[in-house]
């Protein structure tokens, strides 16, 4: 049997906001927590490993709610345009030219990424799947796969993308000791018609699995499809029966209107908040406080690099999506720095419906662990454990990230793969799918 025991630091656990324990102990056993309270009162062992916090916060795991990961290959690419002159000019153009080794290596690069900073999960839609679950696996980090749906090229390619769906959920789903799990990803609205979508669905229904979309991301999306359909792009979805009795994680809903937001607490639908991409792509403000007040459940998430540019929560859409809900409101009490935190770990890990292994430090949910060193200048003194992470930390302040158990990150160092060897790799086919 395993055993890690951390111990002398802050232990933060997300069970509540008085559940914080200055002088702490986690105890993990087997990739699960045994234990997570005061030190005085943990249990003694015999040949664990000891990891001393003294002077870090030890708290849950980051999770990405929503991200296309081998997007970092364009990172830097296209900034300053608008969102689907962006896409049709840039982005569809140069992703047309990754083959699946530069998915791996992007997907990889992103992990890599996300670990320095204290992503222990993420949900990604990306193409093709093979690749990103292979890259979890190999980089050590927490993964959903959903392949990216679209049929822009006709039935048949809509067709194609979900067998291949299918059969990548049959390779992969549980693997790597259950850190890869899949979600059905059609792309929105606008790229897949009733029948593309009905039929994603149906692949979800037969799988057992859940449904991942973008919806509502700008004013045009939404003017276009109340042209189209005479109604919003979640009222479209939710008609057509998606959003009923299955799972569905809904990316940005930025222009989400009072009935869409009735709809989404309604039917359990969790939400992807972006506030960093969407404030770049100018796509506008996602009423998080209000979503939350009837129930919807909302995380953090990144979206792709090339769009938001970095992989991170901490420190980038955990304090600007603070401070935006803020000014939306005009109300500086409406957002705490606790939701901040709390739409980081456990309400995002609610959001992907994995509150019951993740999000929390709490006996017998899987260990996702990370710790920040607090010896930082703009981290003293602390006043507020909960505004200290949600507006003053940053990525570099991680010092480890733990998933399953394992310690996959630490110190600058990627345990399980050599972290020059991905960035030498992504640099070669960034070079190549963005040359004329």
């Amino acid at each position: 049997m395993e055993r890690l025991l951390i111990e002398g630091g802050t232990v933060l656990t997300m069970a509540g906001p008085e559940a914080v324990y200055a002088d702490g102990a986690v105890l993990v056993e087997d990739g699960r927590i045994v234990y997570a309270g005061p030190r005085r009162g943990a249990p003694e062992v015999k040949g664990a490993r000891r990891l001393d916090a003294t002077g870090q916060i030890v708290m849950p795991g980051i999770v990405n709610t929503h991200c296309h990961a081998a997007m970092t290959l364009l990172r830097g690419y296209a900034d300053d345009m608008r969102l689907m002159e962006w896409l049709q000019t840039k982005i569809w153009p140069a992703e047309a030219k990754m083959t699946a080794e530069d998915v791996y290596w992007g997907t990889a690069l992103a992990a890599y990424e996300m670990l320095s900073g204290g992503i222990t999960t993420f949900l990604d839609m990306y193409f093709p799947a093979d690749p990103v679950a292979r890259a979890i696996q190999d980089t050590g980090i927490r993964g959903i796969v959903a392949r990216g749906i679209i049929a822009v090229g006709g039935p048949s390619e809509a067709l194609s993308r979900l067998e291949e769906s299918r059969e990548a959920f049959h390779r992969w789903n549980g693997k790597a000791n259950g850190r890869i799990t899949f979600m059905v990803g059609p792309h929105a609205p606008y790229t897949c018609p009733p029948d593309t979508l009905v039929a994603c669905a149906e692949l979800a229904d037969e799988l057992g699995i859940g449904i991942h979309i973008h919806l509502s991301e700008t004013a045009g999306e939404v003017e276009e499809a109340r042209r189209q359909w005479g109604k919003t792009p979640i009222r479209h979805v939710y008609d057509l029966g998606l959003m009923r009795g299955r799972h569905v994680v809904a990316a940005h809903c930025v222009h989400a209107t009072d009935d869409d937001i009735a709809i989404l607490a309604e039917t359990g639908t969790g939400v992807c908040h972006c506030p960093v991409s969407n404030l770049k792509l100018a796509s506008g403000r996602t009423p998080v406080s209000k979503m939350r007040r009837q129930g919807v459940a909302v995380g953090f998430g990144t979206d792709g690099a090339s769009s938001e540019n970095m992989l991170h929560i901490l420190g980038s859409e955990m304090r600007i999506g603070a401070i935006q809900a803020k000014e939306l409101e005009g109300d500086p009490a409406v957002f705490t720095a606790y939701d901040a935190v709390s739409m980081a770990t456990i309400e995002a890990a609610r959001v992907l419906g994995m509150d019951a292994e993740i999000g929390s430090l709490e006996p017998g949910k899987r260990a996702d662990i990370v710790l920040i060193d607090t010896e930082r200048p703009h981290l003293t003194p602390n006043h507020d454990l909960y505004g200290l992470i949600a507006y003053s930390a940053l990525p570099s302040d991680v010092t480890t990230t733990i998933v399953d158990g394992q310690i996959v990150y630490e110190r600058g160092r990627l345990m399980r793969m050599d972290g020059r060897e991905i960035m030498a790799r992504a640099r070669e086919a960034a070079a190549r799918i963005v040359k004329p």
